[in-house]
Order: C-alpha cells, then structure tokens, then sequence
C-alpha cells in the first residue's frame, strides 16, 4: 500500500503544482491584457495612436547591445511641434553562479524618443561606470571632455564633434546633470532618446514626455 499512497501523492502534487504553473500564466496574460487596453483607452482620449506588437524602428539599433531586446508596443503624437515616441521595451540578461548554473532575467525599459527639426550632431551623454571613473583617474581621459572637473569624473560625453559637445552642453544643462535633474541621453540622427527603468505605464509617459522636451529645449530647439 505504502508504494501506491507515495505514487497518488505525487500525482496529486503535480496535479496542484500544473494547476498554479497555468493560473499564473493565465493570470499573466490577463494582466498584460489589462496594462494593453488601459493604455489604449488612454492614447484614444488623449490624441495619441499606438502600435501592438514588435516594430522596426529607426532608433532600435541604438539598443541592439541588448540581449535579445524588444518592443511589446509603441505609443506616438506630436508634442509642441515634436514628434514623439514612447515604447514599452524589454531585453534579458544572463548570469552564472559559482556552479556553473546560468539564469536569465527579463528587464523592462521605457523608451522616449523625440525627433529634432534641423542638423545636429550625433552626441551621447552617460553615466560613468566605475571602469571608466577608475581609468579616467589614472589618467586615460576619454575623447571628449568640457572641462568642468564634476561633469567629466561623473560622466561621459561620447561624440566624434567636440566642439558640438561644448556647445550642446551649456552650464545650465551642465548643472542640471551634477544636480541629477537630467537623465542620461543620447542624439543620433537627428532623434533625441531618454530611458527609464521599468514598464511603461500611463503614469509615466507625461512626465517622461516632460523632460524629452525640457532636454530639447536645453540642447537648443526652439518650436
């Protein structure tokens, strides 16, 4: 009797274990269903339009560093004369334990993307990493540095015109990066990128779209 007990038990805790591995699924579905339709009631109230589903991007290729990156959905308009792009984003990343074990994770980004009239130059402002604050301090200064001693040991100007990089960064957009009032950004083609960690979600695209503008402005555009 004891074996068939055992074997029932097992059927059982499989039976239950198979039962939540789908209501979590489902559960899971239904959610990104609801984060789908509450976004595009949004976008039907507010003048926007939105794209389900993966889409080729003229600005993807700055991502394509990313493992396996994607876009579940895009939402645009014009905005004080901008035309503007926010993107439900995702990549994965991958890391091994001292065993040898791999395991990946899903990370989601918000993308905000704003495309200037005009020439400008293609420039990229980042956050050090501490690589690079360590080898600055030893003396292998990157390219590009404007001279004010916090903004280059803090950050890193990437751009093949240096002399657009000074005069891109004034002292105002200068200080707003040291006050960390300005997110990292990056300018190519004329299109003017920001991210953020996490979902996109209604919450965020007003202020995300806010300081788009505010960084256009600060970088020069005038509508």
């Amino acid at each position: 009797m004891a074996p068939i007990v055992v074997l029932i038990f097992i059927g059982v805790a499989v039976a239950l274990l198979t039962a939540l591995v789908v209501a979590a699924r489902n559960g899971a579905i239904r959610a990104e269903r609801h984060k789908r339709d509450t976004l595009y009631a949004w976008t039907m109230t507010n003048g926007w339009q939105m794209h389900e589903g993966d889409v080729n991007t003229s600005w993807r290729q700055r991502l394509s560093g990313l493992r396996q990156f994607g876009i579940r959905r895009i939402v645009f308009s014009t905005v004080h004369g901008l035309p503007v792009t926010v993107a439900d984003c995702h990549y994965t990343t991958e890391s091994t334990d001292g065993e040898g074990r791999s395991t990946s994770q899903r990370v989601n980004l918000s993308v905000f993307v704003a495309r200037l009239p005009g020439g400008w130059p293609d420039i990229e402002v980042r956050n050090r990493r501490m690589g690079s604050r360590f080898m600055r301090a030893l003396g292998r200064q990157s390219p590009v540095e404007i001279g004010h001693a916090e903004f280059d040991r803090r950050f890193k100007v990437v751009t093949a015109d240096p002399r657009a990089a000074h005069v891109l960064l004034s002292p105002a957009l200068v200080d707003a990066h040291l006050r960390n009032q300005a997110p990292p950004w990056s300018l190519r083609g004329g299109e003017l990128m920001t991210i953020e960690q996490g979902r996109l979600t209604i919450e965020r695209i007003g202020p995300g779209v806010q300081r788009l503008g505010w960084l256009a402005e600060a970088l020069g555009y005038r509508a």
